[in-house]
């Protein structure tokens, strides 16, 4: 009988091991994956790059994007479009200051390099500021004129922290955002 209660007691413990091991640990990690082709048109180009992000195709909470902001968040599509070039300038920001070599942002459509991010799942986090926004989905890079990317980055999920704490809402978004061109520009000179 003795044996049979310390093994029931044991399973908690193991289930609780097992997915502890199973969840990805970013911290010092990238979490974004070259899927396809090579970054190499980014490492010393120099020159400009034009940025486009792509809500679109967004969902938060496997609902539509406009819905989780109104039911998730109260919040609406118009508040986020006041926020949206904040959320593009956190962005752009970090990525001139990150990229050394590489190309600069340019607001020019016709700059010789195209990246387009395409936000597949943005999560704003709780209203009551526990648990953080988080952004997923992949970014193309496209020289000008063509249809086909050269390289695809698959954008695992990013979460919007300061000081390691998650941050919930616009600012959390922002974070990703800024988050997201170090790790681009990170995963262009080590790949």
């Amino acid at each position: 009988m003795k044996h049979h209660t310390i093994k029931s007691a044991m399973r908690p413990l193991l289930l609780l091991m097992a997915i502890t091991l199973s969840i990805p640990v970013f911290a010092g990690n990238n979490p974004l994956r070259l899927k396809s082709g090579s970054l190499t048109p980014l490492k010393d180009n120099g020159g400009k790059i034009f940025c486009e992000i792509d809500f679109s195709k967004c969902r938060g909470n496997r609902k539509p994007f406009e819905q989780h902001l109104i039911e998730d968040f109260d919040s609406s599509i118009e508040e986020f479009n006041r926020e949206f070039p904040t959320i593009r300038k956190w962005f752009c920001e970090r990525w001139d200051d990150d990229i050394e070599k590489g190309p600069k942002i340019s607001t020019d459509e016709s700059a010789p390099l195209r990246m387009k991010i395409v936000v597949k799942n943005c999560q704003m986090g709780a209203k009551s500021g526990f648990g953080g926004a988080s952004i997923s989905g992949y970014a193309e890079f496209y020289h000008h004129g063509e249809d086909t990317p050269f390289a695809v980055i698959e954008i695992l999920k990013i979460f919007g922290t300061q000081m390691k704490a998650p941050v919930a809402g616009y600012l959390g978004v922002k974070q990703a955002f800024n988050d997201l061109a170090e790790y681009i520009c990170d995963l262009i000179y080590h790949n």
